[in-house]
Parts: structure tokens; sequence; C-alpha cells
């Protein structure tokens, strides 16, 4: 072997990526093109916390890919700066999911270090509430995957602690609940449900247009001049839209971004449906897959060959809900959901499924932890008549 540094070989004369990073899923950009509304309505609901007022709590749900997370920093983002009276805590509910644990995290945003044992949700509360009002700060609350708290036995509970601590404790605080699922609202409790009434936003798929918008964006600032052929950002929007077109269908959803209130029931208008829209994460996903691509042949650009070479590859990383979350799982879940993936989409009854796993778990447990994949939103479950009288038609969850 030659003396050279291996490294240095393998770096290509042909420079592609002028910051990677932009591409990625926890990017958080500038401006947010085609969430305009959104954001005005985000900036409506949190103004009152800069000026030391009750700021409103806000509900964002859609399918994934469609802004929520990012327009929830964003918007923060800027609070911060305009206002110190705020704190934004930003806390994911697939990580944290109990309410002891949400706590905990709002206390240490706060600066209150908590013994690891020994110390209830409910002194954690206590604790957490002085704090807030000695230092004058308002906590405002990201809780993404909010449908996720469902799955712990007091995880709902947090959002009435958090949705009714000016009544109940005179402090002003704000919640913004993030989901996929356009059910999880009318699952809450009615006193929580009350709070999200006048504020719930339904986020829509990306339109092509939209997507190519937010894709020349981004692109400026990930790759270096000439260095993507005119019809990559174009082809990459195509096909984020076709893919969360197939993931629609089935879904009888309307294509548009509307405030509503209630139940969650949306006016239709008279945009395209919601088949017709699609995941910016995809569309992220393969346009950086297709950069590394260019980069590994130390091509001069980007060329539609590199993203037809590392579609398939781009989609599976990008990956549907379940994909994403199955790392979070324990073994048994991941064994009870793929079984249900391996019937397709006609889905497994739940008898042939625990008869399939009996050797790790009784029926009973089986069972419970069926119901827990379905509050979670990676199962979906219906009742059939079979040979034997009614049973559960299990299903991979087809809104993702």
């Amino acid at each position: 072997m030659s003396g050279t540094n291996i490294f240095r070989t393998a770096r290509g004369e042909n420079k592609i990526f002028r910051d990677e990073a932009v591409l990625l899923p926890d990017y958080l950009p500038g401006e947010l093109p085609g969430r305009e509304r959104e954001v005005k309505e985000l900036v409506y609901c949190l103004q009152p916390a800069s000026e030391g007022k009750q700021p409103e709590h806000a509900l964002l749900y859609g399918p994934p890919g469609t802004g929520k997370t990012t327009c929830a920093r964003y918007v923060l983002k800027q609070l911060s700066e305009y206002s110190s009276r705020p704190l934004p805590i930003y806390i994911n509910c697939w990580e944290t999911p109990s309410r002891f644990s949400i706590l905990s995290e709002i206390a240490n945003a706060l600066g209150e270090m908590l013994p690891r044992r020994g110390i209830a949700a409910d002194e954690i509360l206590v604790r957490v509430f002085e704090i807030a009002k000695k230092d004058g700060r308002i906590p405002i609350v990201v809780l993404d995957e909010a449908d996720r708290l469902e799955a712990s036995d007091d995880g709902a509970q947090i959002l009435y602690d958090l949705c009714r601590a000016g009544e109940l404790h005179s402090l002003f605080t704000a919640v913004i609940a993030i989901t996929n699922d356009e059910e999880f609202h009318a699952r809450l409790d009615a006193r929580v449900r009350s709070s999200f009434v006048q504020h719930a936003y339904k986020f829509a798929p990306y339109s092509v247009p939209q997507l190519k918008e937010i894709l020349q964006q981004r692109a400026q600032k990930a790759f270096f001049e000439g260095a993507l052929d005119s019809e990559v950002v174009p082809l990459c929007a195509a096909v984020a839209v076709k893919r969360g077109g197939e993931h629609a269908l089935g879904r009888n959803s309307p294509d548009s971004s509307s405030r509503t209130s209630g139940p969650l029931v949306g006016t239709p208008t008279s945009r395209p449906p919601a088949a017709a829209g699609g995941d910016a994460r995809v569309a992220f996903a393969l346009l950086r897959a297709a950069g590394k691509a260019a980069e590994r042949e130390n091509a001069s650009r980007v060329e539609v060959a590199h993203v037809r070479a590392t579609q398939e590859e781009a989609l599976a990383t990008s990956g549907s809900k379940v994909e994403r979350k199955l790392p979070a799982l324990d073994e048994l879940d991941k064994k009870i959901v793929a079984a249900v993936k391996d019937a397709g989409d006609k889905g497994i009854e739940s008898g042939k499924l625990y008869a399939s796993l009996k050797r790790l778990s009784g029926d009973r447990a089986l069972r419970q932890r069926v119901d827990r994949l379905e509050k979670t939103g990676i199962l979906e479950t219906e009742s059939v008549q079979s040979g034997q009288g009614r049973s559960r038609l299990i299903k991979i969850k087809t809104q993702i």
C-alpha cells in the first residue's frame, strides 16, 4: 500500500454538498413555504405569552411530513427571540410517554434537579408550578406524538395538568399537542378536549408545487451551484407526492389545512383529496440520497439517474410510522407487528395471531399488547364474524 492517507484518496474531486444538514429532518429553515396560515394561527395562540398573559392551547394534526413539528419549532424560536417570558419545552411523547417523565423534563427545563427515586409525580407538579410562578416564566410545552400518551396509564393526565394549570394553580401555560392521528382529539377526556376546541389545525399533505418550492429553497443551501440537474427537484417532489398518495388510499380526508372545532370533523374545500399531497420528509430523504450517490461516484452533478437508482432505498429509509417506531418497541411487540405485517392488507384474526405467538406469551398478555399497539397508532382492529363467533381483525394502521 502507498503512504497516501486512505481518506484523502477517498475524497472525490467534485464537491456536491455545500451543507448536507439542510436536508435532515431536524433542520429548522428560516421560512416555511406553504405553511403561512398555520404559522399565523399559532402566533395568534402564543402572542399573549409574550405579554405575560394566558396563551391559547393548540392541537396540530395531520399526516407525517406536513410540517407540524417544524411549524411549532419555528414559531417557538421566534417567540423566544421576541420575549424572555415564555419557556418553550419540546417533548417527544414516544420517548417520554408518562406523566412522571414529562413533568421531570419540564422541571429540568426550569432548572430544577430532581432525585431519581423517592418523589411522586404530584410532588414534581407542585414544584414545577411553584418555580415557574416564582421565575415569572410561562411554560409552552410541545407534546409531539401526543397520541402516545394513551399507552401510559397516567399519560393523558398530563394534558389535564397543563391545560388546567391556570384555573387550578394560577399558572399561565400553553400546550401544543402534535399528532398524526386525526381521531386523537375525539378520544380525549371532555375536560381536556374543550381546551383545544377553538385551536385545532389540520396540516394537509403538500402539493407538488409546494414541495418543489420547499425543495428548491433547501437545494440552494444544500448543494453547490450547478450541482443539480434541473429535473432532479421536480422528480423528487413528484415521487414524494406519489408516495403520499399511495399511503392516503382508503382515507377520505380533505386535502386542506383547516381550522376545526369539536371532534375535528373538517369542512371539505375545493382542493383535491388527500391522495394528491406528499410527505416532505420523503422528498428530503430522496434528494439527499441522490446527492450521496452522485458524491460516491465522483459525479460533477446530481442527475435524474441518481434519483432513480436510490429511490427504493430512500423511500425505505424515510419509513412509515410503523417502521420509524419499531426500534422503540420491545421484542414481543416487534414480533406482533411483524406477524400482522406478514398477513398483508387483509389483516389477521386475533385467534390466529395469538396461536402463532403462543410459545412467546399467553392470549391475555398478547391481547393487552395488541390493545396498546392500537392505542399508539401502529395497529388497527375491527370486529368481524368468524367461524366460532366474533373475532378481531388486526391490521397495520393505514394512516402513517
